[in-house]
């Protein structure tokens, strides 16, 4: 059967990344088990020599690959821009960024739109960035965490591997500052500390505060520390519009804890909130990152609030409300 050898040269965003993990990108179509049946062969070499998957890539390593004459070629940044890469789809996605580095690009995400999938904030990204990925075989501009569908503000994209790595390792380590901006029921008549066990069910696609057992410890082994501060900007006596800083973050951690502490967000109808025309409010509306270190992070990021949320908290709190620095 004929060969043809492909030669590809790693770049600055390969640096670090296994071998094995590269080629799965390269090679998207290619069952996992085809692969490793390569590297076994050594039909997937690096630098000319037979390795392993495990083996990690440094910039300028040669990786070679010898497939069957016919296979799909290796597939490359841009080689298959999304569906979705329409410039109507690069300008929104452009529309959205409020704060740019050569490493991480942060966005202003707006309410119904998802994380992850289609239409999604990864699937605009790809769209407008999938010319622009040079310095790689195999990186993707993606998300770092996520929001919710109809949570708004800001969320940090990867611009660069080592942006990836230096915004994960600072989420991870606490040095990554969060602050929503949420609206709840009832009177939070003060600053709340509120430090719980969460546990996730997948299926029902909700999260609950556990109770802890008799040692005080959340009484399921799946529960995750969750911790959340609070602070009321106004209210009304009946709903309170507060800053909320996340110390950890779980899925629907903020829409759980109040929930279970008495203050479901306004028209979170899942979390047992009351009716609120429009949906409930959660806006991530500031992100503080660590200074120093490899990547570069941007400023202090302030994500103001939409102009819809803007308009429902007028009509509840009034004078109030407009006299709250509350990135408008």
């Amino acid at each position: 059967m004929p060969w043809i050898a492909h030669r590809l040269v790693a770049g600055s965003d390969d640096d670090g990344r296994r071998l094995d993990r590269i080629v799965r990108v390269l090679m998207p179509d290619a069952p996992l088990s085809a692969l490793y049946r390569m590297f076994r062969a050594g039909d997937i070499r690096l630098n000319g020599e037979r390795v392993t998957g495990d083996r990690r890539v440094c910039t300028g390593d040669a990786i070679e690959l010898r497939l069957p004459s016919g296979a799909p070629p290796p597939v490359l940044p841009g080689d298959r821009p999304p569906a979705e890469a329409t410039p109507a789809a690069g300008r929104a996605f452009e529309a959205m960024i409020i704060a740019r580095t050569p490493d991480l690009i942060v966005v202003d995400k707006p309410r119904g739109m998802l994380t992850h999938g289609p239409g999604g904030v990864d699937e605009l990204a790809a769209a407008c960035l999938s010319g622009t990925a040079s310095a790689s075989l195999a990186f993707r501009p993606a998300p770092l965490h996520r929001l919710d569908r109809n949570t708004t503000g800001a969320l940090v994209l990867s611009a660069s591997i080592r942006g990836a790595r230096a915004f994960s390792a600072a989420l991870r380590d606490g040095l990554v500052r969060k602050e929503y901006l949420a609206l709840l029921d009832g009177n939070l008549a003060g600053p709340a500390d509120w430090r719980d066990g969460l546990s996730r069910d997948g299926e029902r696609g909700v999260s609950a505060v556990e109770m802890p057992g008799g040692d005080g410890h959340p009484s399921s082994l799946a529960a995750k520390a969750a911790w959340t501060m609070l602070e009321p900007l106004c209210g009304d006596g009946v709903r309170t519009l507060a800053r909320v800083r996340i110390m950890t973050g779980l899925t629907h951690q903020i829409r759980a804890q109040c929930a279970a502490h008495g203050h479901p967000l306004a028209g979170d109808a899942k979390y047992g909130g009351s009716g609120l025309s429009g949906g409930y409010i959660l806006h991530c509306a500031r992100l503080e990152f660590p200074r120093g270190g490899e990547a570069e992070f941007p400023p202090p990021v302030d994500a103001p609030l939409p102009p819809s949320a803007c308009a429902a908290l007028d009509g509840l709190f009034g004078a109030s409300w407009c006299s709250v620095p509350a990135w408008r």
